[in-house]
């Protein structure tokens, strides 16, 4: 089974900066931690691109998100590549296609 790479987005690069700086301040150990547990989560993407949800604020099929509570890592599937197009927390709404 090939494996996709993924390619960040300037936004999802900045988002995940965020939420990685906003829960060090409570625990950069607990931050570490949070940092891996997404970033391997995207794994799942590269490997199995349709495995996860179609994004229903949005309803297009190549745009899926995985679920890592309490985050949501949104995605485009490309043919040769996972778009990495937003990290937010589950109880933001994904604002849109930039």
């Amino acid at each position: 089974m090939s494996s996709r790479g993924i390619r960040w987005t300037d936004h999802a690069v900045a988002q995940l900066a965020g939420i990685i700086e906003y829960v060090s301040l409570a625990s950069p150990v607990y931050a570490e931690q949070t940092l891996e547990r997404l970033v391997g989560r995207l794994d799942q993407a590269c490997v199995f691109p349709d495995s996860g949800r179609v994004v229903p604020e949005v309803g297009r099929i190549e745009i899926r998100e995985l679920i890592e509570p309490p985050y949501r890592l949104i995605y485009r599937v490309h043919p040769d590549v996972i778009e990495l197009l937003s990290v937010l927390h589950s109880r933001q709404q994904f604002p849109g296609l930039p």
